[in-house]
């Protein structure tokens, strides 16, 4: 390799090498805005900010968000108090790989927590290719004649079927089929899971900006308050 190619080479790469490092001083720099805005907003909806996170991956271990892709993270939780019933939103991301790198995903998350709450465990989210890959290979899906676009747009599944069709009473489908998204469904419709006495409610690879928590909060209670009145 002669001079000029060789000093070419050296100056393209400190200049990758730069725009990475100014690409991560900044990301830095809006998460730690992020937590900030987050930390100021707890007196306005009455929340605590959380700085252990670690306790928040333990309650997620029987849910299986906890085992989408690796490297997991939880960030940024807040906490309510509702008497028996606890309440925490948090950001959440977790890494996958693609092609010869990775990936990070990032969602808002809603964790209840109620030791009253007797429901069975299930996954309700947006069908997408890879649940129309599982029904291929034998993996079904609870399905309602009677509500076509619920089936159509969503996958649930869970081991009781019949305990499960139960909780899904009329009222339940009408309002998860008010809550289909449009473009990309699969993005703007959210997913729902309980897993013993928790609850959690979220939209893939959807994190909210911190002006959206209130309304996301008071739509977190109504659909808990909805399936909790089927306990």
């Amino acid at each position: 390799m002669d001079f000029p190619v060789a000093f070419l080479v050296v100056v393209l790469f400190t200049i990758v090498f730069a725009i990475n490092i100014a690409y991560l001083f900044w990301r830095n720099q809006q998460e730690n805005k992020r937590s900030n805005t987050f930390k100021a907003m707890t007196t306005q909806i009455k929340a605590t900010f959380l700085e252990d996170t670690n306790s928040i991956k333990l309650k997620l271990y029987n849910f299986k968000l906890l085992n989408a892709g690796m490297n997991s993270l939880v960030k940024n939780v807040l906490f309510l108090n509702f008497v028996d019933v606890k309440l925490y939103i948090f950001d959440y991301k977790y890494s996958a790989l693609v092609g010869k790198g990775k990936d990070d995903y990032w969602q808002t998350v809603a964790l209840f927590l109620d030791p009253n709450i007797r429901l069975p465990n299930f996954l309700l989210k947006p069908r997408g290719i890879m649940a129309q890959l599982g029904n291929f290979l034998g993996s079904q899906d609870i399905k309602f004649k009677a509500y076509p676009r619920f089936s159509e747009q969503y996958l649930l599944r869970g081991s009781n079927e019949d305990t499960i069709r139960l909780v899904f009473n009329d009222k339940i489908l009408t309002f998860c089929e008010a809550k289909i998204g449009f473009y990309p469904p699969i993005k703007t419709t959210p997913s729902l899971e309980i897993a013993d006495t928790g609850f959690i409610y979220y939209r893939e690879n959807i994190r909210l900006q911190p002006e959206q928590i209130k309304s996301f909060m008071q739509e977190v209670i109504e659909v808990f308050d909805l399936f909790k009145a089927r306990a």
